[in-house]
C-alpha cells in the first residue's frame, strides 16, 4: 500500500489587485511562494476605468477569488479622479490621489481580518518611489505596518514584494520568465514591450 503524498497547505493572502503589470507579477510570485491570493479590485472612481475589465479577466482565466469593492461619493480631485486635473497636490506625483493607497489597504486589512487572513499584499515599486507617490514607498509600508500590529483583533502584516524592481524589470519578468502577453495587462509601460 502507497503512502498519498499530501500537499502542503496554500497559505491564504488578500491582495489588491489592479491588473496591471505589478499585479500581474505579484500574483505569479504569490502562487509560487505558495500563497492563496484573494484579490481585491477597487473601483475608487478612478478615469482609467477599464483597469478593472483587464484584472477581472485576468483572475477569472488564473482561476483566482476576487472581490470588487466600490467606494462611493470620495469626489478628491487629481490627476486620476474627478476632472483629472494633474499637479494639484505640492511635493508629489501629478497623479497623486490623496490617501488613495492608505484607503485601499485599510479595506484590504478589514477583509482580511473578516477571513482571518494575517497577510496583505501590495504592488509598489520603483518607479512610485521616482514618481514620489508618498503612500508606496519603504518607509510608509513600515509605518502602516507598525499600524498594523495594533488596529486588528489581530496583527495583519502589509507586504510590498515589488519594492525596489523597477518597471523595466517587472515587465520582463513577466515576459520571460512567466510568458505573459504584455497586452493582457493594463499598463501604461507599453514602451518596455
Amino acid at each position: 500500500m502507497s503512502e498519498i503524498t499530501k500537499l502542503p497547505k496554500l497559505k491564504p493572502i488578500v491582495m489588491l489587485y489592479s491588473g496591471g503589470a505589478d499585479s500581474a507579477l505579484m500574483l505569479k510570485l504569490a502562487q509560487m511562494s505558495g500563497r492563496d491570493p484573494f484579490c481585491i479590485l477597487i473601483d475608487y472612481g478612478q478615469k482609467h476605468i477599464e483597469e478593472l475589465e483587464f484584472a477581472e479577466r485576468q483572475l477569472r482565466n488564473n482561476g483566482v477569488y476576487y472581490q470588487v469593492v466600490t467606494i462611493k461619493d470620495y469626489n478628491v480631485e487629481s490627476g486620476l479622479t474627478g476632472e483629472g486635473v494633474k499637479g494639484l497636490y505640492e511635493g508629489v506625483s501629478i497623479y497623486n490621489v490623496p490617501a488613495r493607497n492608505t484607503i485601499m489597504l485599510s479595506i484590504a486589512a478589514g477583509i482580511a481580518e473578516s477571513k482571518k487572513i494575517n497577510e496583505v499584499w501590495i504592488g509598489s515599486d520603483m518607479s512610485d518611489y521616482y514618481g514620489d507617490f508618498p503612500d508606496c514607498k519603504q518607509e510608509y509600508i513600515g509605518k502602516i505596518n507598525q499600524v498594523y500590529q495594533i488596529a486588528f483583533s489581530y496583527p495583519i502584516r502589509v507586504i510590498a514584494p515589488l519594492l525596489g524592481f523597477e518597471k523595466e524589470i517587472i515587465i520582463e519578468m513577466l515576459k520571460t520568465s512567466f510568458n505573459i502577453d504584455i497586452e493582457s495587462i493594463y499598463t501604461g509601460y507599453r514602451e518596455f514591450s
